[in-house]
């Protein structure tokens, strides 16, 4: 049976996971945020309206084979009289008018990308995202990516919005939850912190793995240790069952602190070069492995009850 994998967060991090298992015998779905608010997808917010496309675009370009012309040219610049933008987030805002809504643009689009998987909004609606740093408020999702304070807790605005059906399905049906690598604030928890979706992953029978980022970052983690980044995603009530990191890596876990957190831990070497980037080979390589030594493990004791 085909492994049903949901892939959350946004930005290059859920790029790189959709490019590592394009090619695997896996049945692939991405949740991403729509609440950027800066460079084009910004720009074409406050212009028109509606949740941001950016993320979505990219993730639907990494899941296309590389030999389609349509998703080369997603991917290019175009000087219009709204500014300069990727050809991908014209084409899907342009959709969203004619179709109506995120979901059913990304649906009709992957159909003409030929692309097996799904990517899916983590909102139907337009959603900001609000700092709380205990002495201010940070509002919008580039303010925050860049501030040096403390985030004590990450809102959204409006309170509780809208996530689709089939994303909360999508995580209920999945094997695994992966929580892509990215910005912890504005990508990772900006969307598994949604309300509806922070519910649908304390309900999942999946098991729910985090993809540890590389490198600390700067601005808004500026300093975190792994650990810090965990208790963050706990203290928003995202569960992780486990988590997959590189020991080489400049972030990472050490076997006590593993205990500590009585979190299971992976360490597998995910990076290639000198850049902090998750290497599309090792990382489908390590995710597969993973992946298939749970389902042994399934079988086994399907075979002993």
């Amino acid at each position: 049976m085909t492994t049903r994998i949901a892939v959350l967060g946004g930005g290059h991090g859920v790029a790189a996971v959709l490019a590592a298992l394009r090619d695997a015998p896996v049945e692939l779905t991405a949740i991403v945020t729509t609440a950027d608010d800066g460079g084009s997808s910004g720009d074409l917010r406050r212009r028109f309206g509606g949740p941001a496309v950016g993320d979505l675009r990219r993730s639907l370009v990494a899941l296309s084979d590389g030999t389609n012309l349509l998703a080369t040219v997603m991917s290019r610049p175009l000087e219009t009289r709204y500014g300069r933008h990727p050809v991908g987030n014209l084409l899907i805002q342009s959709l969203m008018d004619s179709l109506g809504d995120l979901e059913t643009s990304s649906r009709w689009l992957g159909e003409w990308l030929g692309i097996s998987g799904r990517v899916l909004p983590a909102s139907v609606e337009p959603v900001g995202l609000l700092a709380d740093t205990g002495d201010r408020l940070i509002a919008g999702e580039s303010a925050i990516g860049h501030t040096a304070d403390r985030i004590i807790r990450l809102r959204f605005d409006p309170q509780w919005p809208r996530t689709p059906v089939a994303a909360v399905q999508a995580i209920q049906n999945a094997d695994w939850v992966l929580l892509a690598p990215g910005s912890l604030y504005t990508s990772t928890l900006a969307t598994s912190a949604l309300p509806q979706i922070v519910s649908a992953l304390a309900r999942t029978p999946a098991r729910v793995l985090w993809l540890c980022n590389l490198d600390p970052g700067r601005g808004e983690t500026a300093g975190m240790t792994a650990e810090d980044h965990l208790s963050a995603l706990r203290t928003h009530g995202v569960r992780v069952d486990a988590t997959l990191y590189d020991p080489a890596a400049r972030l990472h876990f050490r076997a006590p602190t593993l205990a500590r957190c009585q979190l299971p831990g992976f360490a597998r070497p995910l990076q290639a070069g000198r850049l902090p980037v998750h290497d599309a080979r090792l990382l489908g390589g390590a995710l597969e492995s993973l992946f298939s030594a749970q389902s042994g493990e399934t079988a086994a004791v399907a075979q002993s009850g």
